[in-house]
């Protein structure tokens, strides 16, 4: 089989599994760096008060369980930036367009939202939300009104924060604020429908754009002591917000980074990835997750402090 039929093959198949696979944005890696970059840049009072949301959550349990830090405030911030994802493959929960499953204590719904993690911009043309193209904005909205509302419930506002952790990640991921669309008005899903040729990956050369930028800040399994110095080696050298920001602006900056490096350079059918095109995609995958870090600390503080 030569590798034009082998490539078309993979891209069929891909397709097909794109259809119904979730949307994710940045592994577990990118996440977890995310919040420990936070966790290292938030004063011990919006520590402290995101430490006591957190122990409210009914899975508290399960990410201490799974983070054994010293900390457990701070193994559960770091645990709880991937529960938005980890659901995906819950059973106690259902896809929005499932028959729901039973409600649980704590819980405000069971749903997986998994429109929320996404916003399809179309790339190369005004910036317009169409119905189905995903509401990441909507929902970090609201998320910031519930975790800001210090008089509202407590079961509320824990449901709130991983959410919120997990969302401020996904706007950095530039493959989540845009879709590439075709004549036809076919978007790309954020890549997902893009097949690409890896030779950096040691194991696996077919795989979606997508998947290709989840994996770009470090190997999912990544925890514990390793984690934090990743995290610390980023985020000496990763930019310094003066502030939050919106989130209009972040939209804003992963569109024009779509077009000037996720997409620059990719031909063809299923494009084959080249060393500047892969060190110029680390390097700006680096930038963004120590951006989203920095950014939520400074939302976190404002929301958090004086609990």
């Amino acid at each position: 089989m030569n590798w034009r039929t082998a490539a078309t093959r993979a891209l069929l198949a891909g397709t097909l599994m794109a259809a119904s696979a979730p949307v994710l944005a940045w592994n577990a890696a990118g996440h977890r760096l995310t919040a420990t970059i936070a966790w290292q840049a938030m004063d011990a009072e919006t520590r402290t008060a995101a430490g006591r949301l957190l122990a409210a959550h009914p899975d508290y349990a399960v990410w201490l369980a799974r983070n054994r830090t010293e900390d457990p405030a701070q193994g559960a911030f770091v645990e709880a930036s991937t529960w938005p994802d980890d659901i995906r493959r819950d059973a106690r929960f259902h896809d929005d367009s499932d028959a729901e499953t039973r409600q649980l204590p704590g819980f405000p719904d069971m749903a997986r939202h998994g429109r929320w993690h996404y916003i399809d911009q179309p790339l190369f043309a005004k910036p317009v939300q169409r119905p189905g193209d995903g509401e990441l904005p909507l929902r970090m909205a609201q998320l910031v009104r519930t975790l800001g509302q210090r008089d509202g419930g407590v079961a509320a506002r824990a449901y709130a924060l991983p959410w919120l952790i997990h969302l401020v990640g996904d706007a950095h991921q530039p493959l989540h604020t845009v879709s590439r669309y075709d004549e036809e008005a076919r978007g790309d899903e954020g890549g997902n429908r893009l097949w690409i040729d890896n030779p950096f990956h040691p194991r696996r050369r077919e795989m979606t754009l997508h998947a290709y930028w989840d994996d770009l800040p470090g190997p999912p399994w990544l925890r514990g002591e390793r984690l934090e110095k990743a995290a610390e080696r980023l985020a000496a050298r990763g930019h310094r917000p003066e502030s939050v920001g919106t989130v209009g602006q972040w939209l804003k900056e992963g569109r024009t980074l779509a077009e000037t490096v996720v997409y620059e350079g990719l031909e063809g059918e299923v494009p084959t990835l080249t060393s500047a095109y892969h060190e110029r995609a680390l390097h700006t995958a680096n930038e963004r997750v120590v951006l989203a870090g920095r950014r939520l600390a400074l939302l976190l503080e404002k929301l958090l402090r004086q609990q």
